[in-house]
């Protein structure tokens, strides 16, 4: 594995943008790559009359059983109108999942290399306990835009802000409206904190790939329900 060129120019760009002299991108793209299995598979454990606590629970159980021993955000497990809410509110107490609802998880663990080092892994995404084709919809919608902004991103070389931009436009006409405190931020190895704490839709320069992650979060307009992906640039 070779080291992870920044390629970065401006110096407060590098600063942001800064990770240890021992970071290897393909640690963080493993990380990513377990973090993907760990969400992608949760859905299968659910069953109706949990509540959001207890599905959070289990979703660190699910974690630790797969060598998790770190996690560097809480772990979030939102069910039905609480896919309209981020993870800087309280999780619903009472709720319990049910038929149709749609639901989202968003982990964050650390997995550490044979070094010792931790890369941050992190991915949220919204599925559907059992059928609801609207909800169905909302979460496809969320995956589209995050890929047309990635793409824009990609062809435009787009700052954080631009990107966040770039989705506003995207929602223009649709069933859904972006939940704009959802803002996009760092990762690398652990704690990416003592590094830099820069919200991406606030950086000014063109994020360099494989260190920050796109977070796109909608709420449906009519129905009381909405869906979250994020997911590495």
């Amino acid at each position: 594995m070779e080291n992870h060129s920044l390629g970065v120019q401006a110096k407060d760009k590098s600063i942001l943008e800064a990770v240890s002299p021992r970071f290897l991108e393909a640690g963080l793209l493993e990380a990513r790559r377990k973090t993907i299995a760990l969400v992608e598979s949760f859905g299968a454990h659910l069953k109706a009359g949990m509540t959001e606590d207890d599905a959070r629970r289990l979703a660190l159980e699910l974690a630790t059983q797969a060598g998790v021993t770190k996690h560097w955000h809480k772990a979030y497990v939102r069910f039905g109108p609480g896919t309209l809410l981020t993870f800087h509110e309280e999780l619903q107490k009472e709720y319990r999942l049910q038929a149709g609802n749609p639901f989202y998880v968003d982990l964050g663990p650390v997995w550490f290399d044979e070094s010792g080092l931790g890369y941050e892994g992190d991915y949220g995404d919204t599925f559907v306990f059992g059928q609801n084709p609207a909800a169905t919809q909302c979460a496809e919608f969320a995956r589209t835009l995050f890929k047309r902004a990635q793409a824009f991103w990609r062809e435009t070389q787009a700052s954080g802000q631009k990107i966040y931009e770039f989705l506003e436009t995207q929602v223009v006409d649709t069933e859904y409206r972006l939940v704009e405190a959802v803002e996009g931020h760092r990762v690398a190895d652990f704690p990416h904190h003592q590094y830099s704490k820069a919200t991406l839709s606030e950086f000014e320069c063109m994020p360099a790939a494989n260190l920050w992650i796109l977070e796109v979060q909608i709420a449906h307009r009519k129905l009381p329900f909405g869906a979250f992906f994020e997911d590495l640039l």
